[in-house]
């Protein structure tokens, strides 16, 4: 294998930090239960029993019951902990290395002998429980401090953490599920994308994360958690508790950084220049010892990315055939500035520029003995220039760029209270503000794009998207939970109140969009798309404006949404090795506000715009138990766990801002398509009828044209609305799931999982306005006229409960021993829904949504459904010569390819949308008609899809077949060199993808884009008037009425027998190395 200079680097910039000699070389606290008895197995009933968290002196204590029992909750993540337990003439037996996980309750128990014997000494605990734990009931997975130090991350962000999880299934998705319906929890702060417009997390959209990784403690992911503590979410809950002082004033400083010179080539293209760096800084001690403690965080990432696309001839330059394109550009720029007195920017290399600020702060208080106080302020700011598109087949000016701003403000106030021996209390108030806006600049114009050929594209002016887009948002969570102990009873009482408000303005096209293709007359080509825009004639015309009614310029979708939640638990050692957890969640979402009220849409469609869905309550009872023996040996303990209930969680938000912001009340739209003899009544007329005004670059609104205002627009403009069912409720999910657990010799265990999930209350989308008037011979339902010419679209959100998704998992785990620790597993999993939700608009969800009735979809495989998964994971670390330790983190992720549909190219319902279609099968060649005659080639193709041959006769369905496997290692080594005073140094490499690094053709990931693939084109279905004449080769009868009239593309079989039908992630398949450096004080 042939090395390139930068591969080489890359080798020994992870060499540097391997072994040198010198010189020669949702909740947030974790808890302990446990017993206490004497020399003979009698329990002691009122034995004091005190964990002492020794790095801040804190103590929590308690008694044992009458059954010789206790329980101390609330008690801080992490240790270690010393635990003590003593009686009156009993020596004191002491536990030290208790180590605690987030949400673990840690069984420890005492055995404790007369004074008149002799001490045994001070037991150490020198590993946390693991895989056999009484705790645990359902799938989950806890990821601590060491290995997020550990193991390889270059994108450091909390959802990457989250394929450590065997039912992880890619892009955040958790047991197949979009990442929407997801939770992420920090401090028990709500910190996902509440609204829903990002990926998974706030600040997503400005590409910044929202919380920096080094003020992290400990993660934990759950799947099917039955404590109904836990809830929000109906894919996977990724909870959090952030890192806080000690009696130790510690701290870091830390660097990261990568570029294109670490990023390997993909198929000779390199990634085009680029930078990303990382600084960091924590720091945290006493302000008062034993008692008062702080911690701060602060991290600052930026990334440069030059758009250095040139114009003209050149490799991966911007072409026009046929022209100059230097001198169309200019000219373009001309007309722009001289005939509608706007400067549409520049041309010359732009940096699109993204740069994150995040700072942290805590506090914790051990008021007294009995009252913990912390107070945590988490603030994130995110800035990415973005909007830029050029490439060999566009090109944008710079006023296309805008800037995505996202700031956050998080704070949470939370007191754990001790009351007694036997009750314990956790109050908390979270305070989130969140401000998401796009700064398109001061100057206002249109969208404008020429498309001067079929395989070119210019745009200009600010994104019709971005026009006006801000959104705001404040969350209120109020949760207390009280616990109360009594003989093998933990009761629990709880509830979590949340508040939001919402201020979210989206007008598209709310300055205009023009498109200015060539205009054509009898088939030729008269006016250039230049000449058209310069005589102010486009082809597409969209603009968005308010009503009267709404009395304002740009209407706000503003609501407020509440939901209150009330739990009760009651959690029952039956058994000392049988632990029964029994509980009930009520969820009451309320929505006090009202859309505006649209008679018109109420008499078209007998539904109310102002009417929302609310008052629905949601219950959710659960049952969980975790059995444990030792039958097989005292170091091969055998655990069985499970459990079954149901888990809901909220929607994305702006579901239901849709229907705020779409009424049809409070703004109108004008589409107007146009074409050659809309502007000319003929040849000579030159230069024709103007559309557009000229100097539109000032007071742009106020010249372009409404309905009625120009003969070639509508009278009576359009609009579209959202609604949602009167009876609508959240999302919600039966959930069951068994698991095995079996210890093994050396510290290894063995795991078999089983996960079963059935929808109660998922979504889906109808549109109103379309009205079926007649079915193809197979049976595809045709939508041939709309209800209500004054709407464009109707769109419905109401609940289904069709779905189910599974998982079988099978793994192997091995804790730590002697610096080895690691896992492997295997889980195959299923996952089918009526609509997957994984777009923030009603319109994209319905159109784009795969089927064959587009009104009444079937069931079909999700976008996130991964049949097969591989993962595993090992971490070593070896210490030596007093000073030194490397630590080797490596991950390895294969994966079954992402499923894609097969669609017709064409509209094959009647609902004037293209590629959503799934295909018809035909058995024979007489099945269907085809124009192109090739049967031959299309039935080779036909065979060569399983998705396809296995649906003869019959309609495919959505997601069925998938994409190539693809194989990804990542890997870090860290070099770790004790300094002054126990100070150290920490030099780091990581990188993603080593298996392209070691082969080119390794570590590929591919897809099919959009996740469908156009099978044959749709051209219309036979009608009774065709009976009698040719078409494909043959006589049509009347047997062929209805029959689709489809044409196959040869190529497309050449696709398959090459694999060109996938195309490869231009990043995900490329090599890449981020080095790191710390320092540790």
């Amino acid at each position: 294998m042939k090395l390139t200079a930068t591969r080489w680097l890359s080798l020994i910039c992870l060499l540097l930090v391997l072994p040198v000699a010198p010189a020669l070389g949702q909740s947030t606290t974790a808890s302990i239960t446990g017993s206490v008895v004497d020399q003979s197995g009698e329990t002691i009933p009122g034995a004091n029993v005190v964990a002492i968290h020794q790095p801040t002196g804190t103590q929590y204590g308690t008694a044992t019951n009458a059954q010789g029992r206790f329980s101390i909750l609330n008690m801080r993540v992490g240790g270690p902990y010393l635990v003590r337990a003593s009686f009156v003439g009993y020596q004191t037996v002491e536990k030290t290395g208790v180590m605690l996980d987030l949400n673990e309750k840690a069984t420890i128990d005492f055995q404790l002998r007369p004074k008149t014997e002799e001490l045994e000494g001070v037991e150490v605990i020198a590993e946390r429980e693991g895989v056999i734990d009484a705790n645990r009931t359902g799938a989950a997975t806890n990821i601590r401090q060491e290995q997020i130090d550990a193991l390889p991350s270059i994108s450091r962000s909390i959802t990457d953490y989250a394929r450590l999880t065997p039912q992880y299934t890619g892009g955040g998705s958790l047991a197949g599920n979009n990442d929407r319906y997801n939770s992420i929890s920090v401090d028990g702060a709500t910190l996902d994308d509440v609204f829903g417009l990002g990926d998974a997390v706030p600040g997503s959209q400005a590409g910044t994360q929202p919380i920096s990784l080094d003020a992290i403690e400990e993660f934990q992911i759950d799947i099917a958690p039955y404590d109904v503590r836990k809830s929000g979410f109906t894919g996977g809950q990724i909870n959090a508790v952030t890192k806080s002082g000690s009696n130790e004033f510690e701290g870091l400083v830390r660097y990261f950084g990568r570029n294109e010179s670490f990023t390997g080539d993909l198929q000779g293209e390199g990634t085009g220049e680029f930078s990303r760096q990382y600084f960091i800084g924590n720091v945290g001690g006493p302000i008062i010892e034993d008692e008062l403690f702080f911690f701060v965080n602060a991290e600052y990432v930026t990334q440069k990315n030059p758009q250095n696309t040139g114009i003209g001839p050149g490799p991966n330059n911007f072409q026009i055939s046929g022209v100059d394109t230097r001198d169309y550009i200019d000219q373009v720029a001309d007309i722009s500035q001289n005939v509608y007195g706007y400067n549409p920017g520049g041309t010359s290399v732009i940096s699109e520029n993204q740069d994150s600020y995040k700072f942290l702060a805590k506090l914790d208080w051990n008021l007294n003995d009995n009252n913990r106080l912390t107070l945590r302020h988490n603030y994130v700011k995110g800035l990415d220039d973005s909007g830029l598109g050029r490439g060999e087949n566009s090109f944008d000016f710079s006023s296309q760029l805008y800037q995505f701003s996202s700031v956050q403000n998080s704070t949470v106030l939370q007191l754990n209270t001790t009351l007694g021996d036997n009750m314990f209390n956790e109050a908390r108030v979270v305070y989130t503000r969140i401000r998401d806006s796009r700064d398109i600049g001061d100057e206002t114009f249109s969208d404008v794009t020429l498309v001067p050929s079929s395989d070119s594209q210019i745009q200009l002016g600010p994104g019709r998207f971005n026009q006006a887009n801000r959104l705001d948002q404040d969350l209120v969570e109020i949760t207390n939970d009280f616990s109360y102990v009594r003989g093998n009873h933990t009761f629990t009482l709880g509830t979590n109140n949340q508040i939001w408000s919402f201020s979210n303005l989206f007008i598209q096209d709310f300055y205009g969009q023009f498109e200015f293709e060539p205009l054509e007359s009898d088939g030729d080509r008269v006016i250039s798309a230049l000449d058209a825009y310069e005589r102010g004639q486009p082809t597409v015309y969209r603009y968005s404006y308010a009503t009267e009614a709404a009395g304002t310029e740009k209407p706000i979708a503003e609501f407020t949404a509440f939901q209150v939640g009330l739990y009760a638990q009651d959690e029952w050692q039956a058994l000392e090795n049988l632990r029964l957890t029994f509980g009930l969640r009520a969820d009451m979402p309320i929505i006090p506000d009202n859309p505006t009220f649209n008679p018109t849409a109420y008499e078209a469609f007998g539904v109310s715009t102002s009417s929302v869905a609310t008052g629905n309550p949601i219950w959710s009872p659960r049952f969980g138990f975790n059995y444990s023996n030792d039958y097989l040996g005292e170091d091969f303990e055998t655990q069985v766990r499970g459990g079954i209930g149901l888990f809901a969680g909220d929607p994305p938000f702006v579901w239901i801002s849709n229907q705020f912001s779409n009424t049809g009340a409070d703004f109108v739209r004008i589409e107007e398509r146009f074409g050659y003899d809309d502007y000319y009544d003929g040849p000579n007329d030159t230069p024709g009828r103007r559309f557009v005004p000229t100097d539109l670059g000032e007071n742009t609104r106020e010249k372009l044209p409404r309905a009625g205002d120009n003969a070639l627009i509508t009278p009576v403009a359009t609009t579209e609305i959202n609604v949602i069912s009167d009876d609508f409720k959240y999302p919600q999910v039966f959930r069951t799931n068994l698991a095995i657990d079996q210890q093994l010799p050396n510290g290894f265990a063995v795991t078999l999982e089983g996960l079963y999930s059935s929808t109660v209350n998922g979504v889906t989308f109808t549109n109103l306005n379309y009205e079926q008037t007649d079915e193809s011979k197979y049976g595809r339902p045709i939508y041939g006229q709309t209800v209500s010419p004054r709407f464009t679209n109707a769109l419905l959100l109401k609940n289904t409960n069709k779905g189910y998704s599974y998982s079988g998992t099978i793994q192997l785990q091995r804790q730590v021993r002697e610096g080895l620790s690691g896992s492997l597993s295997y889980t195959l999993n299923e996952a089918r829904s009526v609509n997957t939700g994984s777009s923030s608009r009603a319109i994209s969800n319905w159109q784009f949504n795969e089927n064959v009735d587009v009104n009444n979809p079937r069931l079909g495989r999700t976008d996130q459904a991964l049949r097969h998964r591989v993962l595993g994971t090992l971490n070593y670390r070896l210490e030596y010569l007093d000073r030194f330790a490397t630590t080797v983190g490596l991950i390895y992720d294969g994966r079954s390819g992402q499923p894609f549909s097969w669609i017709y190219a064409g509209n094959a319902n009647g609902d004037t949308q293209s590629f959503n279609d799934l295909v018809y099968v035909p058995e024979g060649p007489n099945d269907v008609v085809l124009e192109s005659e090739n049967w031959e080639s299309m039935n080779a193709f036909i065979n060569a899809w399983d998705g396809l041959d296995d649906y003869r006769g019959g309609f495919t369905k959505r997601n069925i077949d998938m994409g190539p496997w693809s194989h990804q290692i990542d890997l870090q080594i860290s070099q770790n060199i004790v300094t002054y005073q126990q100070q150290k140094l920490e030099i780091t490499a990581t990188m993603e993808n080593v298996l392209n690094w070691i082969n080119d053709d390794w570590g590929r990931q591919q897809f099919v884009q959009f996740q469908n693939s156009v099978a044959w084109d749709f051209s219309g279905y036979v009608e009774s008037a065709d009976v009698g004449s040719e078409l494909g080769g043959r006589i049509l009868t009347q047997d062929d009425v209805g029959k689709p009239i489809v044409s196959f593309d040869e190529s497309n079989l050449q696709e398959t027998a090459s694999d060109e039908l996938f195309q490869t992630s231009n990043i995900g398949s490329r090599w890449q190395v981020q080095l790191g450096l710390r320092y540790t004080f």
